[in-house]
């Protein structure tokens, strides 16, 4: 048995979406169930259930909150899960190379690889690919789940905008060989993928178990304005005011309120404590799919 768990208000095409899967996963000849997402946190439920029904796999239609969620329900178990992505991000069908067709990704339950990935933990919640925080994680503390689903990328900008606006903390970073580092902004990846399709950490490897911190140290407005637009010209990685390390963990904290957020999904106030689990994530990918 395939669970299929689907955000039915992951964009303005869920609906039909969801009967080209039914359709697409009949002709197969595969057995499948249909579960409907009605609230934060059902995905994640759903995914447990489906481990404890020792489902063959799970197919998570949605865009990255539902994601992050069936990953979180199904982290230590042996169910691989299938995305098939719709709304907004869809920043780890990116990472892994998937098909842009719904018909094409559901084909990698016969035609792909299973891969398994170690998760990051950041105050004991699991996340697969990326967080932040600063300036990106408070955007996404002002925005919620109904502006996401039906504007889109543009519900970013608009949070973006007004907050731009707003003074900007300082964050002070901690890594385990006792370093400091004051910054105006930071970004943990797992993957090189951030945002979409832009490459933010070139070294990044989801398979690792560490991940790459990206660190913006010049503070003001202007200086995230710079460092976005670096980031769209992949030029991020030479500026004198960016700093990338390779860690295992690192706790960002902040001398005056600020967020931080987990695949692009608001986490809380910092502090927060980013590390490398030895829990692990299976996943269904393209057979051509290589992390390094």
């Amino acid at each position: 048995m395939i669970d299929v768990i689907y955000n039915p208000v992951a964009g303005s095409k869920a609906v039909r979406k969801i009967e080209r899967i039914c359709a697409r996963l009949t002709a197969m000849g595969f057995n499948f169930r249909i579960c409907q997402t009605e609230g934060i946190g059902d995905a994640a439920l759903m995914a447990r259930g489906a481990v404890a029904n020792r489902a063959k796999a799970v197919v998570a239609v949605g865009g990255d909150g539902t994601i992050h969620e069936v990953a979180t329900g199904l982290a230590g178990s042996k169910i691989p899960m299938l995305i098939v992505p719709s709304g907004t991000g869809n920043v780890l069908a990116k990472e892994l190379n998937l098909p842009v067709s719904d018909n094409d990704c559901l084909s990698l339950l016969t035609e792909g690889k299973i891969i398994s990935i170690p998760l990051g933990i950041v105050n004991d919640r699991f996340f697969v690919l990326l967080g932040s925080a600063g300036f990106d994680a408070e955007v996404l503390e002002r925005m919620n789940h109904r502006q996401k689903n039906y504007l889109g990328l543009a519900a970013y900008v608009l949070a973006g905008a007004r907050h731009f606006l707003r003074e900007q903390p300082s964050l002070w970073l901690d890594f385990p060989d006792r370093e400091r580092i004051e910054a105006q902004a930071v970004f943990i990846l797992r993957g090189k993928k951030y945002g979409g399709n832009v490459t933010m950490a070139p070294q990044g490897n989801i398979t690792k178990k560490t991940f790459q911190v990206v660190i913006l140290l010049r503070k003001g407005k202007w200086a995230i304005t710079k460092f976005a637009i670096d980031v769209l010209k992949g030029k991020h990685v030479q500026s004198r005011n960016v700093l990338i390390r390779e860690a295992k963990s690192v706790t960002i904290r902040s001398l005056i309120p600020s967020a931080a957020q987990v695949d692009g999904e608001y986490l809380g106030p910092l502090p927060a404590h980013f590390t490398m689990s030895d829990v692990h994530l299976r996943l269904i990918v393209p057979k051509e799919f290589r992390a390094d």
